[in-house]
């Protein structure tokens, strides 16, 4: 087994992480229970939601006995189980394919099941909630909680006998997961896992990928500067709607491929503008240069091939030299020193892991933020950004580097800050005072 699953699964860690959930799991001899309340808060059953220590045995052997797992990922020798990320809107993918058994043909078939996760995975995800409390701070958590108090209510009308507390847990953390089995040995589950989201998409226009569940990934960025209600200001500035459109696209994206672009097209939508500008101060600076005559010849022709080598360039590549657009719009708009310091606030390791690290699926090279030569560092963050975005629209196959969905999501992830970051403080560039 991976160290990603036994450097956290512990029976301490599971407890803690139960307990950010549970707030109301009560010790007893052999295990726990979670006291039912009636409508007045009076306790009416101690014993129908129960963990026993022997449960929690058999789970931590049966994670003991995987063959490998990643954080989405959970592979025994006969069967595995992922964490997939649904993709529709309004639950579309897990109320559709929900507790239904698709079983294959022939002499090896394989089952697949859509549904809540296992025991072992309902641990494991509090094992990670454990290492990261907080996660358990954020306003959805709190309806989780609320949620096992009214489900707890519902199954004591309900159920005759007791039911397992991770059963229970199962059901509300609203967790999806993709169960595949298999009789045969050496069996590549994550390749059959996709083949079924691939059958689900073409057959029943139903998106889902495998990838942690955002319950569990919460973003860094609500410690850096989220507040709460009470101390919200309203705006001091108004911002173009266009900005704020895809800025918000970028804010609300569960796919990091979708969220880096959507940060990136607030730099494009000045490309062009800074890009004249630029042009026109050129053009400016060579006229009114002391050595400058305008009844020298070579002189207009100066001009002249400014102009048209900035023109041929717009033609040859349908539309302007986007990386000298980039830089200028950086250059222009983005204070250095301001996005090394929200880097560092939304995570420290960031500043360093550009300064050791290239992006591999796109080429790019290391970025030392903080050089003392800025205009270095201006030309280098261009190049880095700029690099990104190509392995990310450009697809053909050949040389260039490019961007496999899913694959390298988690090295893009790193990138995403350094271009929410820039894109921030465009937008903020370009407000207008109330």
């Amino acid at each position: 087994m991976e160290a990603a699953v036994s450097s956290v699964v512990s029976r301490s860690a599971f407890l803690d992480g139960l307990k950010l959930l549970v707030r109301q799991l009560q010790a007893v001899d052999g295990g726990f229970v979670l006291p039912i309340a009636d409508g007045s808060g009076n306790n009416v059953s101690t014993d129908k939601i129960t963990l026993r220590e022997s449960e929690i045995e058999d789970v931590m052997r049966s994670l003991k006995s995987m063959t490998s797992n990643t954080k989405s990922s959970f592979i025994w020798p006969d069967r595995a189980e992922f964490t997939i990320v649904p993709l529709n809107s309004h639950g579309l993918f897990e109320r559709s394919l929900e507790g239904v058994e698709f079983a294959g043909q022939g002499d090896n078939p394989v089952t697949y099941m859509v549904g809540n996760p296992s025991k072992e995975v309902v641990v494991y995800l509090l094992c990670v909630l454990s290492q990261r409390p907080e996660i358990a701070r954020i306003p959805r958590w709190s309806m989780l909680r609320n949620r096992v108090r009214r489900s707890a209510a519902h199954i004591a009308a309900t159920i005759g006998g007791p039911i397992s507390l991770l059963e229970v847990v199962a059901e509300i953390l609203y967790t999806v997961t993709l169960r595949v089995e298999s009789t045969r040995g050496g069996v590549d589950y994550e390749n059959l896992a996709n083949s079924f989201l691939f059958h689900a998409a073409y057959n029943m226009d139903l998106a889902a990928r495998i990838g942690v569940d955002p319950l569990f990934e919460a973003s860094n960025i609500q410690k850096v500067r989220r507040i709460s209600g009470t101390a919200f200001d309203p705006p001091r500035q108004t911002y173009g709607s266009d900005l704020i459109h895809h800025y918000l696209m970028g804010v609300a994206a569960e796919i990091p491929l979708l969220e880096y672009l959507s940060f990136y097209h607030v730099a494009e939508h000045y490309f062009e503008k800074v890009f004249n500008d630029d042009l026109v101060e050129q053009v400016r600076k060579g006229i009114t240069d002391p050595s400058f005559s305008a009844r020298r010849a070579k002189d207009i022709q100066a001009i002249i091939r400014t102009v048209n080598k900035a023109q041929r360039q717009v033609k040859e590549e349908g539309g302007v030299n986007e990386l000298r657009a980039l830089q200028l719009v950086i250059d222009r708009f983005v204070d250095i020193e301001r996005l090394v310091a929200d880097l560092e606030a939304y995570d420290g390791y960031l500043i360093a892991h550009y300064r050791e690290n290239g992006v591999q699926f796109a080429g790019a090279s290391k970025l030392d933020l903080k050089l003392a030569d800025e205009e270095a560092v201006r030309s280098s963050l261009a190049r880095r950004i700029y690099k990104v975005r190509n392995a990310l629209v450009h697809a053909k196959e050949g040389d260039l580097p490019k961007y496999a969905p899913f694959a390298h999501d988690t090295e893009l992830s790193k990138e995403i800050p350094l271009m929410r970051f820039t894109s921030e403080q465009i937008i903020i560039a370009h407000g207008k005072v109330l």
